[in-house]
């Protein structure tokens, strides 16, 4: 899962006067700057003899991937992933996320130009702690999570890092094309669609791009294969157990009451997690989720990058002959007109 983090340039802050962002934006955009600087532009490494192998492997491949973003899914050649820095942390930023206790409701966050968004990301974890003890302690369901990459939506020019090297061909492309997709067209009031939108492009784009370049017959694309089946299982199981978390949200009861019948439907479904992980699932991740920690952030973020995600297939699938180059044109288009999704099942319905 990725995020469009909003960690935007310094220059942003110039625009605002929202006096309770400025601090924030500042501090986060301080760091962005530092992990940006000192970074080597990617020709610059690619010709010195001196760059590690795997290194310039990684690099080479970053280089196909843009290519394919660019020449066949018809995103933009920004800029992005033309520099290269080696970090010693593991991850690039924390993400807080946050949700009613007893419904999907989530906690959206104000910022300027990009309106509000459910999820804040901070450079130093303790910081992002402190975000998530204040929202427990006004009662709200919170996760933190390590995220590897975001979108500055055009701001500045995102760089490669070393962490991302040791990433298997799938994750990578669907990395770098989930991100550009965001850079390319991000529709300010709709981040449902926003996430969707760059989850099932990123996605669909890498499986392409691992046709032409690996196969469907090699390791890597069968290995990218039982990922995403054991992705779309997981999934399908997160909507059932949130199914039965809203019947009890939207029915009679009190507040503790539903709190109580909340506890008993997840720790049930982690049972049931944990016993048949083994049968259900193609990979190793996927079959080791019995102790998962969930609550309604963590569903109310799955569905935020997924929920829609078959109707954007559809349409791209029976509207655009399966050309992702045609779906972004027309996702586009009406992006200018107002709520994509809508316009899109008006078309299907149609049709």
């Amino acid at each position: 899962m990725r995020y469009a983090a909003p960690l935007l340039a310094m220059g942003m802050l110039l625009l605002t006067g929202c006096a309770t962002s400025v601090g924030y934006l500042v501090k986060q955009g301080g760091y962005l700057l530092r992990d940006g600087s000192g970074a080597r532009p990617v020709d610059e490494l690619l010709k010195t003899a001196s760059t590690p192998a795997d290194t310039r492997q990684f690099l080479l491949l970053v280089g196909e991937i843009k290519r394919f973003a660019v020449m066949d899914v018809g995103l933009k050649d920004n800029g992005n992933y033309g520099r290269y820095k080696e970090l010693s942390r593991d991850h690039l930023v924390d993400v807080v996320s946050a949700c009613d206790a007893v419904s999907f409701t989530p906690y959206l966050w104000s910022y300027p130009f990009l309106g509000r968004l459910p999820y804040k990301g901070f450079y130093e974890k303790p910081d992002a702690q402190a975000e998530a003890a204040r929202l427990k302690k006004e009662g709200w369901d919170v996760i933190v999570r390590p995220v590897d990459a975001f979108s500055t939506l055009g701001f500045t020019k995102d760089p490669l890092y070393s962490f991302m090297k040791r990433y298997p061909p799938f994750e990578l492309a669907s990395l770098i094309i989930h991100e550009q997709t965001h850079a390319t067209l991000f529709v300010k009031g709709q981040p449902e669609f926003n996430e969707e939108l760059a989850t099932f492009v990123g996605d669909e784009g890498a499986f392409e791009w691992m046709r032409e370049k690996y196969g469907q017959e090699s390791p890597e694309y069968r290995a990218a294969v039982d990922q995403q089946a054991d992705s779309a299982t997981f999934i399908d199981l997160l909507r059932g157990v949130s199914g039965e978390l809203d019947v009890v949200y939207k029915g009679p009861g009190s507040r503790e009451e539903k709190l109580a019948q909340k506890a008993r439907i997840i720790g049930d479904f982690q049972e049931r997690l944990g016993e048949e992980g083994a049968t259900r699932f193609r990979t190793e991740g996927y079959r080791e989720l019995g102790n998962l920690r969930l609550n309604n952030a963590y569903l109310s973020l799955y569905s935020l990058y997924s929920n829609d995600v078959p109707l954007l297939r559809s349409y791209w699938e029976k509207r655009c002959g399966s050309d992702l180059r045609a779906f972004m044109q027309r996702a586009a288009a009406f992006a200018k007109k107002g709520d994509v999704k809508s316009q899109m099942r008006a078309e299907l319905a149609s049709s």
